[in-house]
């Protein structure tokens, strides 16, 4: 049950995993974070290599790193100890970003480094980093992180390039910071920029407004508790792109079977409804934009998070939970207030009071979602936030696999 007992010292950090895009907002690469219980964005860690071995452990061996990240790099901030003793956590390094942390580099250290590129490792390392300690460390390391709230972000762009650095904007929070990073090259965007209004008036959006309610029967009919294939069925040949992209799927060289599905009730039974509720849910709500599909990623993972806690709740059904946790950022896609969108959609009164007013064991299920999101926990269990560490991270792979769905 969710429970709100005081907290131990030990353990309190809450895991996420931060988005980071290429400059045309195509998801290359995440973060893996620690963040305190208070909202910090990161934890006051006593044991540094504890605290990332408890990550990892999760992350590369328990899940997996494909499965949680596929093909894409994962940034990973190590402790000094562990630049000293790789070997005690061996990380695949084709695809892991060592992040440096913000110290003072002395003669080990620098060997330490050495060594880690040496086995293969990307590193990244800050702007002041960099700028401490200069040209030596610039030519050894792989990606700046430019902190873009700093006044003086943007002063040293062109003697990073002078050392062929990939750039890295990090903590973009507001338009204008992702418009001047935008406009000044940077390589990679890194924040929740994806979530913010004036990324969504585009044309594509604007075009789609009319097509919003049929959208939402689509989801709707799709999260029923009883669904009716033959109506399902009626609404999902109406979308050209959406038949092409289910047969595309059935009929992969992965799926492939004696005989080719070409029938659409087929192809939802053999798809399953788990997947079929993804793969209809990305569709419809990234509409083919990039930065689009980073905010649809975060809302399936709350999604499968909802899910999973309902089954910690003897009155939550986890599949209204899912619904819920899907339609809790949907507004932010759609433009709209979210009381109209969940008029629109009619969904269950128990849901809509959940994402209104927080009422009920879903909005309370709700409530720590958010609460965990944004690091939040002082007042729950140290045995709930570790819970919720790796049903999160249960969630990310489940949203990769959804995700994968779309991707040609």
């Amino acid at each position: 049950m969710l429970d709100h007992n005081d907290l131990t010292a030990d353990g309190r950090y809450c895991i996420a995993l931060q988005p980071i895009c290429d400059a045309e907002f195509k998801h290359v690469g995440d973060e893996l974070l620690y963040r305190a219980y208070g909202g910090a964005l990161k934890a006051d860690i006593t044991d540094p290599l504890v605290a990332t071995a408890r990550a990892c452990s999760t992350a590369f061996y328990e899940i997996g790193l494909h499965a949680l990240v596929g093909e894409r790099q994962l940034f990973l901030n190590v402790s000094v100890e562990w630049l000293a003793q790789p070997d005690l956590m061996p990380l695949p390094a084709d695809q892991v970003v060592i992040e440096l942390p913000d110290c003072e580099i002395d003669t080990q250290l620098w060997q330490h480094i050495e060594s880690a590129k040496a086995l293969g490792y990307r590193v990244a390392a800050s702007a002041e980093t960099i700028l401490s300690v200069g040209d030596k460390l610039a030519d050894l390391i792989d990606i700046v992180k430019v902190d873009v709230r700093t006044e003086q972000a943007f002063d040293s762009i062109e003697y990073f390039r002078s050392h062929n650095l990939i750039l890295l904007a990090a903590f973009i929070e507001n338009s204008e910071a992702l418009n001047n990073s935008v406009a000044l090259g940077f390589d990679l965007l890194q924040g929740y920029f994806y979530a913010i209004p004036e990324q969504f008036q585009t044309q594509a959006a604007i075009k789609r407004q009319g097509n919003r309610a049929a959208d939402m029967r689509l989801i709707r009919e799709l999260y029923a508790q009883e669904v009716d294939i033959g109506h399902l069925q009626s609404l999902i040949v109406q979308d050209p792109h959406l038949c092409t992209l289910l047969f595309k799927r059935v009929n992969s060289a992965s799926d492939r079977r004696m005989n080719t599905i070409s029938s659409v009730s087929q192809a939802i039974m053999l798809m399953g409804f788990e997947k079929m509720r993804a793969l209809v849910a990305t569709l419809l709500l990234a509409n083919n934009e990039p930065v689009k599909r980073l905010l649809v990623f975060k809302l399936l993972i709350r999604a499968s998070l909802a899910k999973r806690l309902a089954t910690r709740v003897n009155d939550v059904d986890p599949e209204i939970a899912f619904t819920c946790g899907l339609f809790s950022l949907m507004h932010q896609l759609e433009g709209s207030e979210r009381s109209v969108l969940l008029a629109e959609s009619g969904l269950d009164s128990q849901i809509t009071e959940a994402l209104l007013q927080h009422t009920g064991d879903l909005g309370k299920i709700m409530k720590v979602i958010e609460s965990f999101e944004s690091a939040r926990m002082e007042r729950r269990s140290l045995k709930l936030v570790e819970a919720l560490n790796r049903e999160y991270l249960a969630s990310v792979a489940w949203a990769q696999e959804m995700m994968s769905l779309t991707q040609d």
